[in-house]
């Protein structure tokens, strides 16, 4: 089948010039070349010398190879590693190798915005390249493996925009726009796609920037309040402003209530800081809604259908990577599909319906940008048998203000918020190094790894 080209661009491309042509337009793009920003200096991370350095002691989750479908994403049990060990072990000359991949914290599994070992690398990449303009970060990742047949991660899409760095090895890429979503059996139930392709869900609807009702109004109660402090703090606010802030905070707040139904009783307190204190309790107890599979804008595990099980994240394709492959006439390491199920014929109708993908070949020193929710199978190959495959990528929050550079997001109030919060959080311990006599604390797990959480890439 013949494939769509992407655009290839020079990373030297305005900021600007670049969000109209692809940001805005949703419209994938390769670099070629790495962010060009001073403080990208993570080509140094190919050195594994430097890696173990920098951040050998920090203490992650990788992730094994399913032994039957030979490919990651399956929902396979993580393993606890020091990233050091981790680097060691690929230098076995025999597989399977782990793979390092998305991050989570120890309570909810939720994602962190600098993952371990990003947490320990932040003084080699910006905050946000100055490629990507004014766009959210919502995290980054470090993806670690070894391959020389190729590993696949498994058709599905990721609820953020994605700029890929390919720092070591080969990367394969065979992208669907959103707009083909109901050919690729989706195991989740599409509630609608927005404008700007963003796909929700029906048991957990997002707004078109990602964010769920609760999450919106607990954020914009968050900045109203920081703003409104701010104010009465500075002897030279006008009285007009601080009222007007006060007015905004107490809708923000009232508007929240509606949606949560949490109305104080007539002993109960009902200043500022009870009502955001109610708050961050019932977010930590998850009435907020647990982010299932990559944090945000994931699904909600208490509100699944009943025709979803533990092993279909909603934003995972049913068509198996072996008919997708062999439909596409690609080389692959998956096993044939085979001729006596009856849901493969099925399934090569439905990618006949979808129409010809795009398909990426991206080497070491380019970037890929890719949109949020664009469906994507992403086979890793390792350069030669010694030498691993490595990328960085950042996610950004999708933007829903496709005409506004400055801004690219409509709720502005709780996006400079985030903003600002992301800025505080980068800026934390850089530029601190580990103390030579500090030990590493074994990692204790306290509850079992949810096997939901799936690759994404």
């Amino acid at each position: 089948m013949t494939s769509l080209q992407v655009d290839k661009v020079d990373p030297s491309i305005h900021p600007l010039e670049f969000f109209s042509n692809y940001v805005s337009k949703r419209k994938p793009a390769i670099l070629r070349g790495l962010p060009n920003d001073p403080e990208f200096k993570a080509r140094k991370w190919t050195d594994m010398a430097y890696l173990k350095e920098r951040a050998g002691h920090v203490k992650l989750m990788v992730e094994p190879m399913d032994q039957k479908s030979k490919q990651f994403g399956t929902g396979v049990q993580r393993i606890p590693m020091a990233f050091g060990d981790f680097l060691t072990s690929l230098q076995n000359k025999k597989g399977p190798y782990h793979y390092l991949t998305t991050q989570y914290s120890d309570d909810d599994d939720v994602p962190e915005t600098f993952p371990p070992p990003t947490n320990a690398l932040k003084d080699d990449f910006p905050l946000v390249p100055t490629l990507m303009g004014n766009l959210v970060l919502q995290q980054v990742n470090l993806w670690v493996g070894k391959s020389k047949e190729g590993s696949s991660s498994g058709l599905h899409h990721d609820f953020h925009d994605n700029l890929y760095c390919l720092l070591q090895g080969r990367k394969r890429f065979v992208l669907y726009p959103p707009s083909q979503s109901r050919h690729l059996h989706p195991h989740g139930k599409i509630k609608k796609v927005h404008p700007n392709g963003l796909i929700s869900y029906e048991h957990n609807p997002v707004r078109s920037d990602g964010l769920n009702s609760y999450d919106a109004a607990k954020l914009k109660a968050s900045a109203l309040k920081k703003r409104l402090s701010e104010l009465k703090s500075n002897s030279k606010s006008r009285p007009v402003d601080i009222k007007m802030a006060k007015k905004a905070y107490e809708e923000a707040r009232k508007a929240f209530r509606a949606l949560q139904g949490d109305s104080p009783g007539p002993d109960q307190a009902d200043d500022a800081d009870a009502i955001l204190a109610r708050l961050d309790a019932l977010e930590k107890k998850g009435a907020f809604g647990e982010e299932e599979e990559w944090g945000g804008i994931g699904d909600s595990d208490a509100s699944e259908p009943d025709d979803q099980t533990d092993e279909d994240p909603s934003s995972f394709s049913g068509v198996p990577t072996s008919v997708l492959h062999s439909h596409l006439n690609l080389p692959t390491t998956t096993s044939p599909p085979s001729a006596s199920d009856p849901s493969t014929p099925s399934f090569i109708s439905s990618l006949k319906s979808a129409g010809p993908p795009f398909i990426v070949n991206l080497s070491a020193g380019e970037m890929l940008y890719l949109p949020a929710s664009w469906w994507h199978e992403v086979t890793s190959t390792s350069q030669s048998a010694p030498d691993v495959h490595m990328a960085f990528n950042y996610w950004f929050h999708p933007p829903n203000a496709l005409d506004t550079f400055a801004l690219p997001y409509k709720d502005s109030v709780v996006w400079k918020h985030l903003r600002d919060e992301q800025r505080v959080a980068y800026s934390s311990k850089r530029g601190v190094k580990r103390k030579t006599e500090e030990k590493d604390v074994p990692i204790t797990l306290n509850k079992p790894i949810n096997k939901k959480k799936r690759l994404k890439l």
